[in-house]
């Protein structure tokens, strides 16, 4: 839309935001590696991308995420920021004092800080996006399969009857996306993830800003938001008491001390992540997997494409941070404007990256 191209946002639910973006906050960082992969590269730029999008729409947060549990000593990270050139305003590395300063409340170790890290309402981002002029939002359409015809790309609703068409369609729709583009399903897998959440009265602590390290402790305006469980095969949206005592005990072991008074009320929400086997999202143009593979094979970027057909799905626990930048992607892709990343970042999130390893 913000390339002058109208679109119409296809929900299946009555109402925007209702499944994993339902949950009252969400975190957004980049990350710091001992080899600055890809991986690496394309958080930070992500984180970014995240920052902006948080600061425009006054979604959230963006002045700090601590992460903790850091396996150097704070001169072996010192040195990793000097060696990798990364300024302070994406990344400092602290004592355990100057971390307990940042936080609020005493910690025992050594912290990243992400500057410009933080946490958003992920409601808050998806009614920002959709008041963008130009996006139309349809609620109670589900997408039951998709055809290409002579005018472009139709979607069908489980009564098989057309409830939009258009000359390009993307499917960020989790992990269906892959069922409607006909694509190896196996590329994906779904993570189960259940948050605690302590009304701001039930909450032990309440940190200034953000902290993680595999748990995290969230701070947010409705209290306190403490996560998340990852479970693989497990199709259970029932929230789990065992589920609440995994997550406080683990913060517990985050902070040094409990997070929840005695007798509080604990609420949580079950979520389901979309995970590739390499951690990188799944973005752009859907490989066509019945043309004839190219004579090179190291780049995705040279396999034929289905014409108008995009992929934007599998962001993992990574969602607000990747989401905007995926989307700058996209749009520079479909309208002939500069990308917004290196072009071997563009091949790593790239969704026919599985289709040339499939090949080999």
């Amino acid at each position: 839309a913000r390339q002058g191209v109208p679109c119409t946002v296809l929900d299946a639910q009555p109402q925007p935001a209702t499944q994993a973006s339902g949950n009252p906050a969400g975190l957004f960082h980049g990350t710091v590696g001992a080899d600055d992969t890809v991986h690496t590269r394309w958080h930070r730029a992500a984180s970014f991308a995240a920052a902006d999008w948080v600061r425009a729409s006054q979604a959230g947060a963006s002045d700090g995420l601590l992460r903790l549990n850091s396996p150097h000593d704070l001169t072996a990270m010192q040195t990793l920021i000097a060696t990798q050139r990364l300024p302070p305003s994406y990344v400092q590395a602290l004592d355990a004092a100057q971390a307990s300063q940042h936080a609020g409340l005493p910690l025992a170790q050594a912290a990243w800080l992400f500057t410009q890290g933080g946490w958003a309402d992920p409601r808050a981002l998806v009614q920002d996006a959709l008041a963008t002029p130009g996006v139309t939002w349809q609620g109670n359409a589900l997408a039951h399969a998709i055809e290409q015809g002579a005018d472009g790309w139709r979607v069908r609703g489980g009564d098989a009857r057309v409830i939009a068409q258009a000359p390009v369609l993307v499917l960020a729709n989790a992990d269906d996306a892959l069922r409607l583009a006909a694509l190896p399903r196996d590329w994906i897998e779904r993570v189960r993830g259940q948050v605690t959440l302590l009304d701001v009265r039930d909450a032990a602590v309440m940190p200034r800003m953000p902290i993680a390290s595999g748990g995290y402790v969230l701070p947010h305006g409705g209290g306190l938001m403490i996560g998340a469980t990852s479970q693989r095969g497990d199709d259970d949206g029932q929230v789990r008491e065992t589920d609440h005592a995994h997550n406080i005990e683990r913060a517990r072991h985050l902070l040094g001390r409990s997070v929840a008074r005695d007798g509080a009320v604990l609420q949580g929400r079950v979520g389901w992540r979309v995970v590739t086997r390499d951690r990188l999202p799944l973005i752009g143009l859907s490989p066509d997997l019945d043309a004839p593979l190219p004579m090179r094979r190291d780049a995705p970027r040279l396999l034929a494409r289905r014409a108008g057909l995009v992929l934007h799905t599998a962001l993992g626990s990574r969602g607000i941070t990747t989401a905007a930048l995926g989307g700058e992607l996209i749009a520079a892709q479909l309208c002939g404007a500069p990308w917004p990343l290196e072009a071997d970042l563009v091949d790593a999130i790239d969704p026919a990256r599985f289709a040339l390893r499939t090949s080999r």
